[in-house]
């Protein structure tokens, strides 16, 4: 049975390479595999489109997030290249997604430690939203102030 197993996986193997069809299920492996090569955070805003002559052509849901993706582009090429085992990407291509970014498929995560979480004062609040107003991009906006009200809660408290 095993050996009949072998068989097959190695005239499917050569079947695919034969029809060109190794290098595409690769490539449609990067939609699932999206959100472990760039994580989570970026896949919420981004999918792979399509892949044509060494381009990854990459949907992303606005402006903002696309220049930010292109400062990015050098690495984000050489995770999918690692990832594909092989380096088929030569050049990442933004555009904007026409449809909604489908969701990631979710790889089980560990759960998170809980740690102990020091809520801001409404001084500290209100220096927050004054800091982050001139920030268009609602979703920009939002993982700011997550990320400047985490440095604030993880900032030791002095006692006098």
């Amino acid at each position: 049975m095993a050996k009949e197993i072998s068989s097959l996986k190695k005239a499917l193997e050569q079947s695919f390479h034969h029809l060109g069809l190794q290098k595409r299920l690769q490539i449609e492996q990067l939609t699932v595999l999206w959100p472990q090569i760039v994580g989570p955070a970026i896949a919420k805003i981004s999918s792979p489109a399509q892949f044509r002559t060494g381009t990854l052509f990459i949907d992303v849901v606005d402006n903002v997030w696309m220049q930010e993706l292109k400062f990015q582009e050098g690495e984000l090429i050489n995770r999918v290249n690692t990832a594909l085992g092989e380096t088929w990407v030569r050049r990442l291509f933004f555009q904007l997604a026409r449809l909604p970014l489908p969701s990631p498929a979710r790889a089980p995560e560990a759960a998170p430690t809980p740690q102990a979480v020091t809520p801001l004062d409404a001084d500290q609040e209100q220096a927050l939203e004054r800091e982050l107003a001139s920030v268009r991009d609602p979703q920009l906006r939002a993982v700011l102030k997550d990320f400047r009200r985490r440095l604030l809660q993880a900032r030791p408290t002095s006692s006098a």
